[in-house]
């Protein structure tokens, strides 16, 4: 008889984590897709899935996560788990106060070890299983939109999942993800909806995809695509990696942002032509 299999997604409710777990559940390698977020809207999201489950939680709270894991294991084995929860808000260096410092810092990297602890150690203990992390661009470059905090947290990420590699290895793999600009409520220009905070201007969201290699944001399915792969069989010899999905926007600013008089690529229209 086959065992019973779930997958584990926080921050469900929107954007990455809502396409991510609708990405799992249309996989069919797993029975029970459990959708964790402190936004109740996670419910319609679990709903519409196929052995979707719906967990209210804040990933900051360490034993509410440890209980819904415990939950969800009463159901199936948790052999897949991805760490998307995060928030993201701007404050100068003189007004960032250490309340607001704690509280982001406690989201986006002391939510994601609550996950680690509650998940990696069964799966360790089963012989296998995956964890994916997802950090960001401000991790490893600084961020444009939002504040110190939020980059120490992104880049606390990238050392948590090469720890978390190196002491779970070789039962467990874990990797992290690096997105760029993704068309989520967390990036768009008109403010996150969660925090009432203004991220970006229309004219800066702007300047920034001319930036993006791709000229493009991302939809948060091709976040999801490669989620799934480094979280499925495919990936089975990739652990300890950062992989960057951000349309090459680390590579940015070009030559035809910076002296477009100078540019000499050809037209692609004319090219098809």
């Amino acid at each position: 008889m086959s065992r019973t299999t779930a997958a584990l997604v926080t921050g469900a409710a929107h954007g990455i984590g809502r396409a991510t777990a609708e990405r799992l559940a249309a996989d069919d390698a797993y029975d029970v897709v459990a959708c964790l977020d402190i936004d109740d809207a996670v419910e319609a999201v679990a709903d519409g899935l196929d052995g979707g489950a719906a967990y209210t939680v804040d990933v900051a709270d360490h034993d509410a996560v440890a209980a819904a894991v415990e939950d969800i294991e009463e159901r199936a084995a948790i052999t897949a788990a991805v760490n998307n929860a995060g928030v993201s808000r701007y404050f100068w260096i003189e007004d960032l106060e250490p309340a607001e410092w704690q509280e982001l810092l406690e989201v986006n990297l002391t939510g994601q070890y609550n996950v680690a602890r509650a998940v990696t150690p069964r799966m360790f203990r089963r012989g296998e299983g995956s964890l994916v992390n997802v950090s960001s661009g401000a991790g490893t470059q600084g961020s444009v939109s939002g504040g110190v905090h939020y980059s120490a947290s992104k880049a606390g990420v990238l050392g948590l999942t090469k720890g978390l590699a190196k002491q779970l290895a070789p039962n467990v793999r874990v990797n992290c993800i690096v997105p760029g600009l993704v068309d989520t409520r967390i990036g768009d220009p008109e403010g996150d909806e969660e925090t009432d905070n203004e991220l970006w201007t229309e004219q800066g969201s702007e300047r920034m995809r001319r930036m993006v290699l791709l000229e493009r944001l991302a939809d948060p399915e091709e976040i999801a695509d490669v989620i799934r792969f480094l979280g499925g069989e495919a990936a089975s010899y990739v652990t300890g990696a950062t992989v960057n999905v951000d349309g090459g926007v680390r590579l940015a600013p070009t030559q035809q942002y910076l002296m477009p008089e100078r540019s000499v690529r050809p037209d692609p229209d004319e090219r098809r032509g």
